[in-house]
């Protein structure tokens, strides 16, 4: 994540940006690099950001771990947010999946996961690494 300051635009002002979790392909005969998508908080809500972001990586991690919609009671009872919300990996889970569901989902089963939008894929390193719960 980083905080961005884009030339005085005040659309930018005090956002907080999360490392990319999604990479477009460059368009043929570009010579610059595809659209990356990060994730968007603001800069003053740390607690908010926290929160955006282990939800996000809770999809990872349950792909890692081959947890589905269907056994999304595998994933763990946290305590970090408070009791309130100690279901809230596996409620995500439930609701939406694994990442590698949710993009079968929103790009169908012909668009294949390839480049940087595999978890962990060589070249380029693991470009999604969850911290272990």
């Amino acid at each position: 994540g980083g905080n961005v300051r884009q030339h005085g635009d005040a659309r930018y002002k005090m956002l907080s940006f999360s490392k990319p979790y999604f990479f477009e392909a460059p368009k043929e005969g570009s010579l610059t690099a595809g659209k990356a998508h990060s994730l968007v908080t603001k800069e003053d809500d740390g607690q908010w950001s926290d929160f955006v972001y282990w939800v996000i990586m809770a999809t990872f991690d349950a792909e890692e771990l081959s947890i589905t919609q269907a056994t999304s009671n595998e994933m763990p009872l946290i305590s970090i947010f408070g009791p309130s919300l100690e279901r809230v990996l596996r409620n995500t889970i439930l609701a939406v999946g694994n990442y590698s569901q949710m993009y079968q989902r929103v790009f169908g089963q012909d668009a294949p996961r390839v480049g940087r939008n595999l978890l962990n894929a060589p070249p380029f390193g693991p470009e999604h690494h969850p911290l272990p719960f």
